[in-house]
């Protein structure tokens, strides 16, 4: 399998990873020494109640027990008949998921433990502490957030952060752990002349400066009144700026603005020494730049951040049907080939949005679309498209292929916004193999494309998923210097095979495929760009190159400067190599670390 061509520096450094990966083997073969792993409440290390009592003082009375909401669902005193039936049916929906402190969308990560449904997963019992915090602190301002942080440092304790639990990767949930929920910091603050503290001769922007705990379905409506639009996540319930803003955080406008890191003008956090600072480009500026893009729970906990507002505009939707009617599937994934030949075009003229290749329910393939146009009008967006309909209709494609379009026009953003976009259902555990396709991977050997895409279909995967989120508005900001993949600055389509599974007997076999079929195909069709490491795969091989390329060494070697003892962590994020996670919940350093 290839990697992407780095400097020669940060291609020794991480084959040196690579190297230090297969120790991490040995040191879980061979066990930890106790003092190197982090603290378990069966140890004497663990804080007594008295100690845990003194952090609910410190913080007003913010820490809670884990109590899972599921646990009405099991034989016990908790047990509850209707209060079951009706949680059953909320926890289907990520609204619910980021009401609770403890509950997360991806509960296949944590081995979910107290399924509301009472199902074989739990074996009839309700696990309480299986892959979940033992506290949880409900955060609403940063001293709590500070307070937590030094807890965790004092007693050793891993700490986790969740801010919605919209998760793909089992990231806002851990054994063992404290963790700080920033849900219900969800302050907001316009104004139309923002300047970064200590940056005097900063160029001033219209901007909002939101709480943690804002969610884009809620800051898009507050937006609204002043006539404005945000760059928001294509998900109402994504929290704005936890870890899909430090992650990068495409967006459905992100052709045309950049991506959500891109509006990011200042960031106020809890430091893993339990400071609270400002960073920006004049002030803490490394922190700054790891988490442009570094990942969230990593550098420090987020307790608010200032990002840019734009006028609200138009907004024009293209809503694309092609659906196979004969049985030659070569011709159809040599039409998926053409057309996401065409994407760097389309991109280029001003559209952008959502695909989506998927089994209709009838055994054809089908390919769906929702192509957006700011500012643009029906007209204008259908006609970037008549060159492509123009092959369709009198090409060799035209007895094989169908296809409808509809147009919608919405008068603003919010508008735009409300009625577009649904929270999505929860439950199931997705795995996400992901590739940043570049204009090369599209359109430089289309039969090597059509090949490829057919060769990863099967039963296993639930849907090929287009995000055509990148292009000018992403590139516009090549020469900011951020933590980001810079691949990203030249990627025109984030793709992801999508599969996962409903019980736990699939996961194996699923995770399996992900990583020999769908992971290795996707490197082949676009060797030298990387993943969105928001949307991957779980346990990606070379994670560090695919997530962050040329910026690791720097990310690493900073997370060591800032956090040596690791008080934040998170699986595959910056410096987690350094640490072990058993099947038990136990995690301990490396032996090399």
């Amino acid at each position: 399998m290839r990697l992407p061509k780095f400097p020669i520096p940060a291609m020794q450094f991480l084959t040196s990873l690579t190297y230090l990966s297969s120790l991490r083997i040995f040191a879980e073969a061979t066990g930890n020494n106790p003092d190197d792993c982090k603290c378990q409440p069966s140890q004497r290390c663990w804080p007594d109640s008295h100690a845990w009592s003194r952090l609910n003082k410190t913080t007003n009375g913010a820490l809670l027990k884990t109590v899972p909401p599921g646990i009405v669902c099991y034989q016990g005193p908790a047990y509850d008949k209707e209060a079951c039936e009706k949680i059953s049916e909320e926890s289907k929906y990520h609204t619910w998921i980021t009401q609770s402190p403890f509950n997360v969308m991806q509960p296949g990560w944590n081995g979910n433990p107290c399924p509301p449904t009472g199902g074989a997963e739990a074996n009839g019992t309700c696990n309480t502490l299986l892959g979940s915090p033992v506290y949880v602190i409900n955060a609403t301002n940063p001293s709590q957030v500070e307070a937590g942080v030094k807890f965790a440092k004092k007693y050793n304790i891993r700490l986790i952060v969740k801010n919605t639990g919209h998760e793909f990767l089992g990231r806002s949930s851990g054994a063992h752990s404290l963790s700080i929920w920033t849900h219900y910091m969800r302050d907001a603050d316009f104004t139309e002349s923002f300047k970064p503290k200590k940056c005097s001769k900063a160029k001033a922007h219209s901007a909002v400066t939101i709480g943690s705990g804002m969610q884009w379905k809620d800051l898009v409506l507050l937006a609204h009144p002043y006539g404005k639009l945000v760059v928001t996540g294509g998900n109402p319930t994504v929290g704005c700026i936890g870890g899909f803003m430090q992650g990068g955080g495409h967006s459905p406008i992100g052709s045309k603005y950049g991506m959500a890191v891109d509006q990011v003008l200042e960031i106020n956090l809890v430091t893993p020494s339990g400071q609270y600072i400002t960073a920006n480009e004049c002030e803490n500026s490394e922190y700054f730049w790891a988490l442009r893009g570094g990942g969230g729970g990593t550098f420090g906990v987020v307790t608010s951040a200032t990002i840019r507002t734009y006028p609200t505009q138009p907004i024009t939707i293209l809503s694309q049907n092609f659906t196979l009617t004969s049985d030659d599937t070569d011709i159809w994934w040599d039409w998926m080939a053409y057309v996401h030949s065409d994407i760097p075009r389309i991109s280029e003229a001003g559209l952008m949005g959502y695909s989506f290749i998927f089994d209709n329910g009838t055994g054809k393939v089908g390919w769906a679309a929702a192509l957006t146009m700011v500012n643009g009008t029906a007209e204008e967006a259908s006609d970037i498209l008549k060159p492509l309909y123009a092959n369709l209709t009198n090409g060799k494609y035209k007895d094989h292929i169908i296809y409808d379009q509809q147009t919608y026009t919405f008068p603003d953003f919010m508008t735009y916004f409300v009625n577009f976009f649904r929270a999505e259902r929860v439950g199931s555990t997705a795995v996400l193999p992901s590739r940043l396709l570049d204009a090369r991977a599209l359109t430089e050997d289309p039969a090597f494309f059509a090949a490829t895409l057919k060769k990863m279909w099967s039963p296993y995967v639930g849907a090929y998923l287009g995000h055509i989120v990148g292009g000018p508005g992403v590139a516009q900001h090549k020469n900011v210097d951020m933590a980001l993949n810079p691949a990203w600055r030249r990627t025109y389509n984030h793709f992801i095979a999508a599969t996962g599974w409903d019980t736990p007997d699939l996961r194996d076999a699923v995770v399996d495929h992900a990583r020999n079929v769908l992971e290795y195909n996707l490197r082949k069709l676009a060797p030298e760009t990387g993943q969105y490491l928001n949307e991957a795969l779980y346990g990606s091989e070379g994670w560090q190159a695919a997530n962050w390329g040329s910026n690791y060494p720097r990310l690493f070697s900073f997370k060591n400067k800032i956090d040596p003892n690791g008080v934040l962590y998170c699986f595959n994020c910056v410096g987690s190599e350094k640490w072990v996670e058993s099947a038990n919940g136990s995690l301990c350093r490396a032996s090399w670390a």
